[in-house]
């Protein structure tokens, strides 16, 4: 094949090939009031996706695009107006999940480069929605919160019962309602599919669902501070504080690591993942348990970058698991290490996910939705074909490549 054109240039020629534009429904298709990006320029994932958008945002908002992200943001904000929640995507066959939710996050980072409080009121009006969602909708016994589905009429039961059995080749011998809903709620947690839930993600209180719901709280309390409302900025400093309480209750495992809850057996997970990293990230974990994490990292960490899932033996075949590494992962668990102070291994994986990237873009001429972390290679195990991808991927190589810029400056 020819050399392929310089991945900067690359990514300046691919990322508008991305843009969408629909403002009425379409089949299918869920009109949206602004201009959006989809993760793939074509093929696969031609809708806007809640979680992918958080980390797009990432390297618009790096490029100067702040009109963009806000755009973003707007669309997420209206379908939780619409709908009562943010729809995995803008596809009516997304009506019955969410996914993770970041949108408070990428409010806030918008916020400061726009801080706009006019516009910060009808985004703190729909954030209040969506907590109301996950704490009525997807709420446990034990006070924290799991990823669900939305009940969906009985004949499409099974169509997604086999899809689940499908893509992973095992069958648990759950009845079709309870093995669609694993697969709807699996694809709720952005995780679809992996061995820390397997295909039963609803009966799990997850680490990463509740860090990003203390994040939530967190920049309530600071939007409720923003826009002159003390007593709502209290109640929800409180609300974050008691889920961070109920975390270390339920999810803190003997090395200080936060895993998944397993609600009928009361027993937390045994598969380490990215996932421990998220409290880092989203600032829940304290000095100690940021500790416990970076000492568990050689768990994950490859020449090549971050595994989704250390090495372990659950029977089926899972695309969020060894050996792949996914570009949000690497986000994570570096950002979550940054943020504790942690700049030297932050830089470190950074530098090879960039090399990675680069390296696979060099001998194949795309980016990638994954990456094998063993090998350093897009030989990724997959349940789809697997698509060349712009969304996560630039966003967060976009974002190593400017965080490695300053750590050059400050040596």
């Amino acid at each position: 094949m020819t050399k392929p054109m310089h991945i900067q240039e690359y990514i300046s020629e691919n990322l508008p090939r991305c843009l969408r534009e629909n403002k009425e429904d379409k089949d299918s298709l869920i009109g949206l009031p602004y201009p959006y990006m989809v993760p793939s320029a074509s093929g696969l994932f031609q809708e806007m996706y809640y979680w992918d958008t958080y980390f797009t945002n990432k390297g618009l908002l790096l490029q100067g695009n702040v009109k963009q992200a806000q755009n973003h943001v707007d669309n997420l904000c209206y379908m939780i107006q619409k709908y009562g929640f943010v729809l995995n995507g803008n596809r009516t066959n997304y009506l019955y999940n969410s996914q993770p939710p970041f949108l408070s996050m990428m409010a806030r980072e918008v916020y400061e480069k726009n801080p706009d409080t006019e516009w910060l009121e009808g985004v703190y009006e729909a954030l209040v929605k969506e907590h109301l969602f996950w704490t009525e909708q997807r709420g446990s016994e034990i006070g924290l919160n799991r990823y669900d589905w939305m009940a969906m009429p009985e004949e499409m039961h099974p169509i997604f019962a086999d899809l689940l059995r499908n893509r992973t080749g095992i069958d648990e011998g759950k009845s079709e309602v309870e093995t669609a809903r694993g697969l709807i709620s699996s694809g709720e947690s952005g995780w679809d599919l992996n061995p820390r839930m397997g295909g039963s993600t609803f009966e799990y209180t997850p680490a990463d669902l509740n860090s990003l719901l203390f994040a939530l709280e967190e920049n309530l309390a600071f939007f409720a501070g923003e826009l002159g409302k003390p007593e709502e900025a209290a109640a929800w400093k409180e609300r974050a504080k008691r889920r961070a309480g109920l975390c270390r209750r339920y999810l803190k495992n003997e090395e200080g690591l936060f895993m998944d809850y397993h609600l009928p057996t009361h027993r937390q997970t045994t598969i380490f993942s990215a996932a421990s990293f998220y409290p880092l990230y989203c600032g829940m974990a304290t000095q100690n348990e940021a500790e416990a994490a970076r000492n568990a990292l050689p768990r994950l960490e490859t020449e090549y970058g971050i595994l989704t899932c250390e090495k372990n033996e659950t029977p089926g075949t899972y695309q969020w698991d060894y050996p792949n590494g996914w570009a949000p992962m690497q986000l994570m668990v570096a950002g979550g290490l940054l943020r504790y102070g942690y700049r030297e291994d932050a830089k470190r994986i950074a530098k090879k996910f960039v090399a990675t990237v680069e390296r696979c873009y060099e001998k194949t001429g795309h980016m990638w939705e994954k990456y094998n972390m063993v090998k350093g290679n897009i030989e990724a195990v997959n349940e789809y074909e697997m698509p060349a991808m712009m969304g996560w991927t630039f966003g967060v190589y976009w974002w190593f490549k400017e965080f490695l810029k300053t750590c050059e400056v400050k040596g």
